[in-house]
């Protein structure tokens, strides 16, 4: 056997794994949406509702930002009963976690998995704390909060995964039309929270309307690529401001 014919043999067996190996990640998938509901609702749900869709992944924990969480502690002590959105709250944690930092405050909770939010009504539904879809009619009216969270909501796997990925998947148009419906219900003064983004949101068309929140620890280093309104990276790391005040 000459070269010429080692090499084939090399590039066939190569593809050949290589196949098996997709093959098999395929049967795994097929598996996971029969056998587990968390996995089939995120399917099942970005296909649905695939042009509204901005985060795939149903992961959350309790207190996963104490640090931002402590920032609006401090912010709310003193305000009476103020009313405050969990944008994308997955299964309730954070909206849990927020009603423990400021038990005054009535916390409202949107997603647009029906699953989670049958989770998080299960879970943590309590007096000062409602769970709406996205859509509902309930959420559609509301407005005046004096606070909104989206934290890990406006980013896709694949820009932090791909290392050799320049252009966002996730594209900035999408990112921006959320912010400016968002941005409607939040009242004078009151703080926009954002983090984990594939964006930064200082350069949304709205930025005029808010202000660079004056308090520490705002700004904040994260090992993450960052994409601008072109949709393309400009850097593998972010250290973006994370709180915002509307004017």
């Amino acid at each position: 056997m000459n070269i010429f014919e080692s090499l084939k043999i090399r590039r066939w067996e190569k593809g050949h794994w290589q196949y098996i190996y997709i093959l098999l990640w395929r049967l795994y998938n097929v598996y996971r949406f029969i056998t587990i509901s968390s996995y089939r609702s995120r399917i099942i749900y970005s296909f649905r509702f695939k042009n509204h869709y901005h985060q795939f992944s149903n992961f959350t924990r309790s207190d996963r930002y104490p640090d931002l969480f402590k920032i609006a502690k401090k912010h709310f002590q003193d305000i009476e009963k103020p009313t405050i959105l969990s944008f994308g709250c997955s299964t309730g944690e954070e909206v849990a976690t927020l009603s423990e930092y400021i038990p005054h405050a009535t916390i409202v909770g949107v997603d647009i998995n029906k699953w989670c939010l049958k989770q998080a009504t299960r879970n943590f539904h309590a007096p000062n704390r409602f769970f709406y879809h996205c859509f509902s009619q309930e959420f559609l009216e509301m407005n005046n909060f004096d606070a909104i969270f989206c934290l890990a909501v406006f980013q896709h796997p694949g820009n932090r995964h791909n290392s050799v990925q320049t252009e966002s998947y996730y594209p900035f148009s999408h990112f921006e039309k959320k912010i400016n419906e968002l941005s409607e219900k939040l009242k004078p003064n009151g703080l926009f929270f954002i983090d984990h983004c594939d964006f930064n949101f200082l350069e949304v068309n709205i930025m005029k309307q808010y202000r660079i929140a004056p308090f520490l620890n705002n700004q904040c280093l994260r090992q993450r690529p960052l994409f601008n309104r072109d949709n393309k990276k400009t850097a593998m790391v972010q250290t973006n401001f994370r709180v915002f005040q509307k004017k």
